[in-house]
């Protein structure tokens, strides 16, 4: 296929910066300008690592937004926090070491989840069961099972959720799934998917539990292991079984909520799933699939490939000159549109020159993505990110894994929410968690 030219990452990150510097929201409930009520949303927030003090830092410059409360199980976590929100809004928050007393507080609106991630949905489903609206970084559950249950709660409840994919914030992401939507590249084909690769390594050495970690609250519903010096890492919380299922999601969460926002062939009907992986390390602490390679065929007749960027490389090189290790393209009948974190392509380089691609169909946008969070928990809209696009862009992570270490054909109802065959993998949809920690 002929290479075309791209936008430099100079230029994408322009673009950026020149669409926060001018607004633009969709839907219209803010064409007209701010409509909402000026009440101040109170925000706790839940995990203050390096994810979550970013978020911290985010959150405190969002106007009409107070961060009244923090917890985490590190004291030294907790308190540095407290002391950024003093410095930032002049006042004092809370400071919780278990986030169950934060969830009691009823004056708290919403909460920011950016704990490991075997905690997202655990604390989302007690901060939703508690009338608090959720930002949960991604990826969202540890288990399919997991996911089902926070929808269910989130609508029962009517609890406004924003995932932790800000690219939609990202005005030529936008720009290029509309271009999608609206027909640019003719009838959809087939998707690239492509995501960094995880990592093997990590010390089962037990040390002791660093002073201020309550560290029984900080695995919470995961298995009792040994505390090591890696396990109490960010990489530990990546690249663990007993915390998540890798990169895979991890990261493939970004570039595949690209393409569940640019089509809906994975709701259509049963969807079939076939891969390989490799698992480098699996009997040290990182022992989750590092890398893979899975063909995804939907209802309909549209196929995705998803793969780990070492996969992916030599297939998205034959198109564009330059490439992510992250990305997502769409094939149709009259052309290709790719996005990444970095820069975006086209077979027709003029469709990422226009501000507005002709065609009614236009995605929920708006370009400041922690500001979007506030403004939706105040006025009870939509958020930008769904529950619904995160259960779906999750549920393809999860059966991709479950079809590479199946060495078989995994059969996926979207309808049903349920593993058609094999049978035999049906009870792995869940897991048991550990002691009062339930998913449901």
């Amino acid at each position: 296929m002929k290479n075309e030219p791209l936008h430099s990452r100079r230029q994408f990150l322009g673009g950026v910066i020149a669409a926060a510097v001018a607004p633009q929201f969709i839907p219209s409930r803010v064409l007209g300008g701010e409509t909402a009520p000026s009440r101040t949303i109170r925000l706790g927030h839940i995990g203050v690592g390096g994810q979550g003090t970013g978020l911290l830092q985010n959150f405190l410059s969002v106007d009409g937004a107070m961060s009244v409360a923090i917890a985490d199980p590190y004291q030294q976590r907790r308190v540095a926090a407290g002391k950024r929100v003093q410095e930032s809004q002049k006042h004092e928050p809370k400071l919780y070491n278990d986030f169950r007393e934060l969830l009691a507080d009823k004056s708290i609106d919403a909460v920011i989840i950016a704990t490991p991630d075997h905690w997202h949905v655990p604390i989302g489903l007690a901060a939703v069961r508690a009338g608090k609206d959720v930002y949960i970084e991604k990826p969202l559950g540890h288990t399919l099972a997991q996911n089902r249950a926070l929808l269910l709660a989130c609508q029962k409840n009517k609890r406004v959720f924003q995932y932790g994919t800000q690219q939609r914030s990202q005005e030529l992401l936008k720009r290029g799934v509309e271009l999608v939507l609206n027909g640019y590249i003719g009838d959809l084909q087939r998707i690239d998917v492509w995501a960094p690769a995880g990592m093997g390594g990590g010390s089962l050495v037990e040390t002791p539990v660093p002073d201020g970690l309550d560290y029984d609250l900080y695995l919470g519903p995961a298995p009792i292991k040994a505390c090591s010096k890696d396990r109490l890492t960010s990489a530990g919380s990546w690249h663990c079984s007993d915390y998540s299922i890798g990169f895979i999601a991890g990261w493939g969460a970004h570039p595949l909520d690209i393409a569940i926002w640019g089509m809906d062939y994975d709701q259509k009907g049963p969807a079939t799933f076939r891969g390989t992986g490799d698992f480098p390390t699996p009997n040290a602490l990182f022992n989750n699939c590092a890398t893979w390679d899975v063909e995804i065929a939907f209802a309909g007749g549209v196929k995705m490939h998803f793969m780990s960027d070492n996969h992916a490389q030599p297939i998205v090189t034959q198109y564009r000159q330059n490439w992510d290790g992250n990305g997502t393209t769409f094939f149709g009948t009259k052309g290709w549109v790719s996005m990444g974190r970095g820069s975006v392509a086209a077979s027709n380089p003029d469709w990422f020159k226009m501000k507005e691609c002709e065609g009614t169909k236009r995605v929920l946008y708006h370009n400041r993505y922690y500001k979007s969070f506030v403004d939706s928990v105040r006025d009870r809209s939509p958020s930008i990110a769904p529950i619904e696009d995160a259960v779906r862009s999750d549920a393809l992570s999860h059966l991709s894994l479950l079809a590479i270490q199946s060495g078989g054909e995994v059969v996926w109802d979207p309808k049903a929410y349920q593993i058609q065959s094999p049978a035999a993998l049906k009870p792995r949809m869940s897991h048991d968690l550990r002691g009062a920690w339930v998913q449901s």
